[in-house]
């Protein structure tokens, strides 16, 4: 068995495809959630948006019913391209065997939240299959990614703009001489890290051992050791901003706050967006005034950790100046991704929904990789990768 594998999957027909497969909610408006929920009865949306967990059983296997889900006769790797105007990028989506995870050739960096986790693995155990792949990156390989560029010139299987304003395309191998070389190519590589995904990919691993120990027969063969991912090459993934909110000023006034801020900070008041331009510097927008932010000295070293920028302004202002915890427990913070661009700080602000928002320079692809060959974590929402696979698109079932 390889390190990457090819599989059957399950997939919509071309003319149901942008119908049924489904991009992140992050990027839509809950008016643009419910329409497209409205327009297209077969999107995955109404599966994962189901009343109950039978109602969503139950649409998930009319989907197999009616032909709108069709699975592979053969086992395939799909080629996967996203681009859109200043981006392009292309990988490929198969399997991994989930003791790869187990044994560290498949690496996470970033820590979860239990709670979302356990939801992710409830909805995969109702539908008895993985619906998204879990994003990943390669280290740099110009053989594999050369076989992939010559691959993307035919017609591909699927080719649409989806609502993240991207193009997506697949092509669909299924030549067995093809399926080898791109199989050969990855046992070269034996190390990806996880982009995006790490709840289902924890939620993944508990739903394995769970099957495994409860089917008596078990011979470690079963679909359900296996799981699905997008690889794609770490020069290619584009990485952006993960910006924060929070709710209040922990009782300080406007003027209050920034004076207790100036302890540690160098505080300019900005004539337009700030928006950071390396690490160690951050934007800050308060009462529709955006400043710029940077430590007067040297982090201290107290761990390799502590010189994430998303650590820096925990460490140095959310804690100790507005009193944020554990932010996978504080509901006093709050997220907002790169995409949505610094005028989704100004809203959210603008709208009392928040008090203050901070824009951080990127988190960069080698701090991950550190990270994760070092075996340790970066606070939730430390990366934001986009754009992303479409979920729906490729599904994997475990039967």
């Amino acid at each position: 068995m390889y390190f990457i594998n090819p599989f059957k999957g399950l997939r919509p027909t071309v003319e149901n495809a942008e119908k049924v497969a489904i991009t992140s909610t992050d990027h839509l408006s809950e008016d643009k959630l419910s329409d497209f929920k409205k327009n297209n009865p077969w999107s995955y949306l109404n599966v994962f948006g189901a009343e109950n967990k039978s109602k969503s059983k139950e649409q998930f296997e009319l989907m197999k019913k009616n032909s709108i889900l069709k699975k592979d006769e053969n086992s395939c790797f799909y080629i996967y391209k996203i681009s859109d105007q200043n981006h392009e990028q292309i990988g490929v989506i198969g399997t991994a065997k989930l003791s790869a995870y187990d044994n560290l050739h498949i690496r996470g960096h970033e820590e979860i939240f239990l709670e979302r986790s356990q939801k992710r693995l409830k909805q995969m155990d109702n539908l008895n299959a993985q619906i998204g792949p879990i994003y990943t990156i390669y280290p740099d390989n110009a053989e594999l990614d050369e076989l992939l560029k010559k691959e993307v010139i035919s017609k591909p299987a699927y080719s649409f703009d989806a609502l993240d304003k991207c193009k997506h395309e697949v092509w669909v191998v299924d030549n067995k001489e093809k399926v080898q070389k791109i199989s050969d190519l990855f046992n070269t590589i034996n190390r990806i890290y996880i982009a995006d995904g790490h709840h289902r990919m924890e939620a993944l691993s508990k739903l394995s051992e769970f099957k495994k120990h409860s089917n008596h027969n078990h011979t470690g063969d079963e679909l359900y050791n296996y799981f699905m991912v997008a690889i794609f090459s770490q020069s290619q993934a584009r990485l952006l901003d993960y910006n924060r909110l929070i709710k209040d000023l922990y009782g300080y006034s406007e003027e209050d706050f920034i004076e207790k801020i100036k302890n540690k900070f160098h505080v300019e008041k900005q004539n337009s967006q700030f928006k950071p331009k390396k690490p160690q510097s951050f934007g800050m927008y308060l009462k529709k005034q955006w400043y710029s932010l940077e430590l007067k000295e040297a982090p201290e070293n107290i761990f390799h950790i502590i010189n994430l920028d998303i650590n820096l302004l925990h460490h140095y202002l959310l804690e100790p100046t507005l009193g944020i915890g554990d932010p996978r427990y504080d509901d006093r913070i709050n997220f907002i991704a790169g995409f949505h661009g610094l005028k989704g700080i100004e809203n959210k602000v603008d709208s009392s929904a928040a008090e203050v928002g901070f824009a951080l320079f990127p988190t960069q692809v080698e701090n991950i990789i550190s990270f994760a060959d070092k075996k340790l974590n970066m606070p939730p929402k430390s990366t934001w990768f986009d754009p992303k696979p479409l979920d729906g698109l490729i599904a994997y079932d475990f039967e």
